[in-house]
């Protein structure tokens, strides 16, 4: 075997291992029950963001929440207040973070992530979105995507 053979056999086995993908038996949409006075649901989830095989981590207040595979939601419950949200790449995929400030009221808060992959010829533009979504389209989008996985936190 070539070096280049093994480096490509590494680069693909890499790829396999750090691939994520929902469990086939995670339960689909639902809302979670109400968290206590002060607090509120925040539901993350995961559409169209690439790369679609790799999962960032996702943190509140520098707490790993989760690392969402392609169609998965998490909620956890949050201290009304203002927080900061990160969306953590890999360093090797080549997808910029997100660190961006969240305001949780008593009202859930609904965020969505996805991004963009452009080529341009040898290489790639990479993008990578996170956003609030109003409630109703949120669980309209949650119903027809995603499935729950348990948060870390």
């Amino acid at each position: 075997m070539t070096s280049m053979h093994a480096f490509v056999l590494a680069g693909f086995a890499t790829l396999v291992v750090a691939c994520a993908s929902v469990p086939a038996n995670a339960p689909k949409y639902a809302r979670a029950a109400s968290p206590r006075a002060g607090y509120a649901n925040v539901y993350v989830y995961r559409i169209g963001a690439y790369p679609i095989l790799r999962t960032p981590t996702i943190s509140i207040d520098d707490k790993t929440v989760f690392d969402p595979a392609e169609g998965s939601y998490t909620v956890v419950s949050v201290p009304v207040g203002r927080h900061q949200f990160k969306v953590d790449w890999a360093w090797d995929t080549g997808w910029p973070d997100l660190v961006f400030p969240i305001v949780v009221s008593s009202e859930p808060l609904y965020i969505k992530i996805s991004g963009s992959f452009t080529p341009t010829g040898l290489q790639f533009e990479a993008g990578s979105y996170a956003h609030g979504v109003e409630p109703a389209a949120a669980e309209a989008e949650l119903v027809q995507c995603c499935r729950y996985v348990s948060p870390n936190i």
